[in-house]
């Protein structure tokens, strides 16, 4: 887990803008008086499928974890709950306020509704959502929680939105959670908070997550959201970075003043370059690369004079481009991940459906989309050329497998696949990936092993039946409370298998289907004393089995009063003196215990003093009762 948190004040700049705010943004006097409010703008794009490198899907996490910051509220302020990209696929306005600010404990039941029933589904329409949560507030002033695990996804720049929004005086501040991003879109979703004032934060684990949104929380708790912001007059440069074939680029580089960096450098799209004052400025940029270096940055200078945006065109040098494909068996493939090595380390990594900027050379790239293809290509990328590489999948097909018992239910269960005396996959109780062929499946269970079944595997989404012989044991104790160490049936047993050795925990009452052979059950030995019922099953065969215990009695310790204890004697001990068997540990003054019959000696509490021992002798069916004294006494 990696958390990093910024809390800046918020720039403003003045300039033309390309999106139009509401004219209510504009009513600071009322955003002065009214109070501040929190909205929750939460990402449902099909991204968050994802999962962590813990195994937790980033949607469910974010479940657990916005549920944990709603319970641990937003300092009595009011909430509202606004989702995206929750409804329809490629729609860049599906964001919709689903439930409208109100007090917590009545917002809160419609909020943990939405969670429980959205999915994810569609798009990142970050700027669009950004855009009706600003209307949401109606002019007044708040805070915006922007929980997302991606960029923008419909060609807009929310960060440019909230350089409007400062420099129209919005009185809301945005703190973002970055689910599982990369340090490019981590770049791109930290300016969204540093613009507004807010604060981010990285969740790249379901427990970082949690940590992350309770952070936000207790920010936004403490925040004073009410104060105006204070707006002036700056002056900044714009850069358009681009090669001689018009193509643009996202920049990388430095502002200089005297010589001397004043701050990284940004291109239009990705913000603007706020600088202190009018003067020659001098900019060192190149085209960002993968990596997160500059390639071949070139200087320029930019004399700054006016208030407002100066705007500089930069003709840079064009990098290396490379994409990526997948097909299996002649079908495009999803694919996965691609990652860049030279010298054996990795330089890079990229998704298959983004275009990729590098330095020219060779190098090695590598996917692994499933477990039967790691795959590899070695390709030259040369400058302002691109490179598709082509990765062709070995064909898998999703199959699963059911067991056909002899009383024709079905059921299913983890496994594995064997070729030539090797283990080849391991299958589980829902679908799994494989090549197509012959098999032999195992399956390791105590009570119902599959050893060597032959499968085969042909096409996708094959449901593979396989008949196994079963019989039928169902475990039932006698219910003879009284004979039991805790006076109630016990819940569990275990069942033995007497041909293979080894036992399993099993459900009384539960029919239990198991290879045919010989069994034995045996009680659970804190609940009581057990006979160790035998029995032999054929193939198809049901048959109950009854477990009895064995007949005790009970014991009752307790003390003599006295005035001359050395501390008061809270405990004593049993010690049988016949070999039986003891189950639990110290006694308890008053408390009744079950024994087996037979003769025990009772000792009291050393440090009370010297207590006399006592001999007794337990009777199935009836109670014994000690008294245990002071010597002397």
């Amino acid at each position: 887990m990696s958390v990093r948190r910024t809390l800046t004040a918020c720039t403003l700049v003045f300039g033309v803008s390309t999106l139009t705010l509401p004219a209510l943004a504009q009513e600071t006097p009322a955003a002065e008086t009214e109070a501040s409010k929190v909205l929750v703008i939460h990402d449902w794009s099909n991204s968050m499928w994802g999962a962590f490198a813990d195994g937790t899907r980033k949607y469910e996490a974010g479940i657990t974890a916005l549920t944990n910051a709603l319970d641990a509220g937003f300092g009595g302020r009011d909430v509202g709950y606004r989702a995206y990209g929750h409804r329809q696929p490629g729609d860049c306005r599906d964001s919709e306020l689903v439930s409208d600010f109100g007090a917590l404990d009545t917002v809160r039941p419609t909020i943990i509704e939405t969670l429980s029933q959205v999915r994810p589904t569609g798009k990142t329409p970050i700027t669009y959502s950004l855009q009706q949560g600003l209307n949401d507030f109606n002019g007044g002033p708040g805070d915006i929680l922007l929980i997302s695990d991606g960029i923008e996804t419909c060609d807009a720049d929310p960060c440019e939105l909230m350089r409007d929004w400062a420099a129209s005086n919005v009185n809301i501040r945005v703190h973002v959670v970055g689910v599982g991003l990369d340090e490019l879109e981590r770049t791109a979703m930290a300016c969204i908070a540093e613009e507004s004032g807010g604060t981010y934060l990285d969740a790249d684990s379901s427990d970082g997550f949690d940590e992350a949104l309770n952070q936000v929380a207790e920010t936004i708790e403490t925040a004073d959201a009410t104060d105006p912001l204070d707006a002036g007059p700056l002056h900044a440069i714009t850069i358009r970075a681009h090669d001689s074939n018009d193509r643009e680029y996202r920049i990388g580089g430095d502002i200089l003043l005297n010589a001397e960096k004043i701050s990284d450098a940004t291109s239009i799209g990705h913000g603007r370059n706020v600088v202190d004052g009018p003067g020659e400025y001098e900019i060192f940029v190149g085209p960002l690369l993968r990596d997160g270096s500059v390639y071949r940055p070139v200087r320029k200078t930019v004399t700054v004079e006016a208030t407002g945006d100066t705007h500089v065109d930069v003709l840079v040098e064009a990098p290396a481009r490379v994409t990526a494909k997948f097909f299996e068996d002649g079908e495009p493939h999803p694919g996965s991940n691609v990652s860049a090595w030279q010298d054996g380390e990795e330089v890079f990594t990229f998704r298959a459906k983004d275009e990729a900027l590098a330095a020219p050379g060779v190098y090695e790239f590598r996917a692994t989309p499933n477990a039967d293809n790691n795959l590899v290509l070695r390709e030259t990328l040369t400058e302002d050329a691109d490179t598709e590489l082509i990765f062709e999948l070995n064909k898998t097909v999703r199959f699963m497998i059911e067991y056909l018992l002899p009383n024709g239910e079905t059921f299913k269960r983890n496994g594995e696949l064997w070729q030539n005396g090797e283990k080849v996959y391991s299958t589980y109780a829902r679908f799994s990936d494989a090549r197509p062929g012959i098999y032999q499946h195992r399956s390791d269970n105590q009570n119902l092993p599959i050893e060597g079944v032959e499968v085969e595997i042909l096409e996708n989404q094959q449901v593979i039946q396989v008949p196994i012989e079963a019989g039928f044991i169902t475990i039932q104790f006698a219910e003879t409370l009284e004979n039991y160490a805790r006076e109630k049936l016990p819940t569990r047993a275990l069942l033995v298998s007497l041909d293979r050795g080894n036992s399993d925990y099993s459900t009384p009452g539960r029919v239990i289907p198991v290879k045919p052979g010989r069994y034995a059950v045996e009680g659970f030995s804190n609940d009581g004393f057990f006979d160790r019922p035998e029995v032999e099953i054929a193939n198809g065969e049901s048959i109950d089995v009854l477990v009895t215990p064995q007949p005790l009695g009970e014991l009752v310790m307790t003390y003599a009063d006295s005035e001359n204890y050395l501390r008061t004697p809270d405990r004593g001990s049993a010690y049988a003196l016949d070999g039986q068997r003891i189950i639990g540990g110290i006694l308890r003054p008053g408390n009744v215990r079950k024994f087996l019959p037979g003769r025990y000696r009772i000792e009291g509490y050393s440090y009370a003093g010297d207590i006399v021992p006592q001999d007794v002798e337990v009777v199935a069916g009836e109670r014994t009762e000690v008294v245990l004294r002071l010597r002397g006494e």
